[in-house]
């Protein structure tokens, strides 16, 4: 997001692409969005999240058939 002040300074310098948002919230904001597998968490955190979306592949040990 950008402020009025960063937005002023913009068109002060006469730059017309918007800035890229990288603030924190932005950025917590595509992690949410993303389906990627998180990489850390509580273990109750990835309980919850193994309830929801499964156990990853990746993360299953190898077991000898």
């Amino acid at each position: 997001m950008e402020t009025r002040n960063q937005k002023r300074i913009r068109e002060i310098l006469g730059e017309k692409d918007e800035a890229v948002d990288l603030s924190l919230q932005s950025k917590a904001y595509e992690r949410a969005m993303s389906e990627s597998v998180p990489t850390t968490m509580t273990p109750w955190e990835w309980e919850e999240w193994y309830a929801l979306h499964g156990k990853p592949e990746a993360f299953k040990k190898a077991t000898k058939d």
